[in-house]
């Protein structure tokens, strides 16, 4: 089977990764930060990190390096995220809030992943 694809995009994926387990860490020893990374940074990085696993998983199935998220598949993975955690769990759980500012950070991570599996 061929080398992975897509350098960049793997390069970002960890950085995400370490990003988000560094957010949580910092939660977890309840370690005081700035609003943005506790509030916001780990909505920035969710989509990006999900849609990696979701294109590995379609390289993997297909055997087709070759094959990239559209740009309505990212949508869709954007709406469903908002839809469930901006609209359902708030009207469902004590824990979660409805935030705008959330989706935008999914669209923005959406994006940034489109972009990010546009380079070679």
């Amino acid at each position: 089977m061929q080398d992975r694809p897509l350098k960049y995009l793997h390069i970002a994926f960890i950085v995400c990764l370490i990003l988000y387990a560094t957010v949580q860490v910092l939660k977890f020893i309840e370690h005081s930060a700035n609003s943005f990374i506790f509030n916001y940074l780990n909505d920035l990085l969710v989509i990006p990190i999900v849609a990696f696993i979701c294109l590995n998983a379609l390289w993997y199935l297909k055997k087709d390096f070759s094959i990239r998220l559209s740009i309505i598949s990212l949508i869709s993975l954007t709406l469903l995220y908002s839809v469930y955690f901006e609209i359902y769990l708030p009207n469902h759980h004590e824990r979660y809030t409805a935030d705008v500012w959330d989706v935008v950070c999914y669209i923005t991570g959406a994006l940034m992943f489109y972009v990010l599996q546009k380079l070679p």
